[in-house]
């Protein structure tokens, strides 16, 4: 395996490493989290996880497991011994899964539009995407724009500035290929599956931050909270307005809930 990383701010500051979502380049993490970080003092570790290029595609199927391993080489390579996490989506998983098998590792977590019991959308449209990959066709030019935008607001998607401005900026991305597509669906679509996992959030005891979305359909804020419950000491904070895309759409008030939670700063409600 090549994982391809980056890391910015003052190389004595403390580590914090984020976790990518599915499909996500880390490149995505400059709206507005690696800035705030890095302002706040902090050293940042953004990376690709396994499946999305420049980091290598192994043949699929890939595991929670398996990029959690990845997420510990990179931290071993980087002699970072405790860090601060932060996951997106199937990054939350990762950085989760991290934190329950090396507690010793991680000093504070942040579980954005990601710490949940599955959802029935959740594993009908990752079923589908899984089974998409599987037939490996040639994909529409826009199927990634719309495959992205489903997850705004109703509202939004029924303004067509908003909708414009999505496609010119995702509208002309390549499609997304495989081994890498499959893989990490293959992963989520495990992940959704397992019940066993919620399990271990009582286990969970280091300071643990769930950031839930409003519109979110993939992490609802109810299930989100209900899983915060279970997790001891955990802080619940959503941010309204947000859809499961809010990490992007709602970046700045994102990274300052993130970087106030690392720094000990006063959390919304």
């Amino acid at each position: 395996m090549t994982i391809a990383y980056d890391v910015f701010g003052p190389p004595a500051g403390d580590p914090v490493v984020l976790v990518c979502g599915l499909s996500q380049p880390a490149g995505a993490w400059q709206l507005g989290m690696v800035p705030a970080l890095t302002a706040a003092g902090y050293r940042v570790v953004t990376f690709d996880n396994r499946g999305v290029a420049p980091s290598s595609s192994p043949p699929a199927p890939y595991t929670v497991d398996e990029m959690v391993d990845d997420t510990i080489g990179l931290m071993d390579h980087l002699g970072l011994g405790t860090v601060r996490i932060a996951g997106y989506s199937m990054g939350g998983w990762i950085a989760e899964t991290l934190a329950f098998r090396h507690p010793e590792r991680v000093e504070a977590a942040v579980f954005i539009g990601s710490c949940n019991l599955g959802t029935s959308w959740e594993k009908a449209i990752t079923t589908v995407e899984r089974d998409l990959a599987r037939i490996d066709a040639e994909l529409p030019p826009l199927f990634n724009a719309v495959e992205t935008m489903r997850y705004l607001p109703n509202h939004e998607l029924q303004n067509d500035e908003t909708v414009d401005l999505w496609l010119s900026l995702i509208g002309d991305l390549e499609p997304w290929a495989n081994p890498g597509r499959l893989g990490q669906y293959e992963a989520a679509l495990t992940w959704s599956l397992d019940l066993e996992r919620t399990e271990r959030w009582p286990s969970l005891s280091m300071p643990c931050l769930v950031l839930a979305f409003e519109h979110d359909v993939d992490s609802p804020p109810a299930r989100a909270g209900a899983a915060a419950a279970m997790i001891p000491g955990a802080r619940i904070v959503e941010v309204a307005g947000a859809s499961h895309l809010g990490v992007f759409t709602h970046s700045e008030e994102v990274a300052s809930i993130v970087t106030d939670f690392f720094t000990g700063g006063p959390l919304a409600p």
